[in-house]
């Protein structure tokens, strides 16, 4: 269940709005957050997307239930895949006439050793989190480009879900880590390229955030992993609050913002020694 935390944005911030999110299938993480908080902030319509649409009926109801008229749509997306990410785009422009914001945000948590990492799993890693960013900024840029009876001018907002495994060196999966520092210069060069049809691209690197995909990784990772509760750097947010970043960044009150990694990690990435995560690393094995 979607956090009660009030997201503090007027229901009229998003007026007409309509956009996607991808991810959004979990029953509790980033992507369900995000569509509730740009329901609530008066967004027209959102498109809930993952493998899987099962949560998305709850969620529907989660947000008709908080006092949102937003139509909130389940669909079926891989996003790694260019056929079906073009067909959903061109779906929602031809329902609405519009795309005004893209939240690329589906990816995996998981923990695999430099040691036990496979030439596959990093592939299919770098598939899910960074090609998939690619078709995002490249379809999503596109549809924003369309001018429709509905939209008069081109624009929009984009914003990629990062990590502060991205940021800093951590101790975490390498696949995942360097599929997210991708993201810092995907989003410069989109945002140059994409200046002229005035889209913003940003991105937001959460540090642990209580999702179900954490939960999984810290069950894997039991024992491995300390998580500090006395020392405000390694609190542990709930998703609502990063998506009150997200709705920030798909509204006009982020008009100047662009090109810019947000890190909501609570300052773990400041926290070189004792105050962030602890950890036993194990020496490699040889060959």
């Amino acid at each position: 269940m979607t956090s009660t935390i009030d997201t503090g944005f007027s229901p009229k911030l998003l007026t007409g709005k309509v956009g996607i999110v991808t991810g959004a299938g979990s029953p509790h993480g980033i992507g369900r957050s995000l569509v509730l908080s740009l329901a609530l902030a008066g967004a027209y319509a959102v498109y809930a997307t993952d493998l899987t649409v099962a949560n998305i009926p709850s969620l529907q109801e989660e947000a008709k239930n908080a006092g949102s008229t937003c139509e909130v749509h389940g669909a079926i997306l891989d996003v790694t895949s260019e056929e079906q990410t073009v067909t959903v785009l061109k779906d929602i422009i031809a329902k609405y006439g519009r795309l005004d914001f893209y939240f690329a945000n589906a990816g995996f948590g998981s923990y695999k050793s430099l040691q036990d990492t496979d030439s596959k799993y990093y592939d299919f890693a770098i598939s899910v989190m960074q090609r998939s960013f690619f078709l995002a900024l490249k379809y999503g840029g596109q549809a924003m480009s369309s001018t429709t009876n509905e939209k008069k001018h081109p624009g929009g907002s984009i914003v990629v879900t990062s990590s502060m495994a991205g940021v800093a060196g951590a101790v975490s999966d390498l696949a995942y880590s360097t599929a997210k520092a991708a993201v810092a210069h995907m989003i410069k060069s989109a945002s140059v390229q994409l200046s002229a049809t005035h889209v913003r691209v940003n991105s937001i690197a959460p540090g642990f955030v209580n999702t179900s995909i954490a939960a999984t990784s810290f069950d894997t990772m039991l024992g491995r992993f300390v998580v500090g509760e006395k020392y405000y750097y390694n609190r542990i947010p709930e998703p609502i609050e990063i998506a009150n970043i997200g709705v920030f960044l798909a509204s006009d009150l982020s008009a100047s913002v662009n090109a810019q990694n947000i890190v909501a990690d609570s300052g773990k990435t400041t926290a070189a020694f004792g105050e962030s995560i602890i950890v036993s690393i194990d020496p490699m094995k040889p060959l």
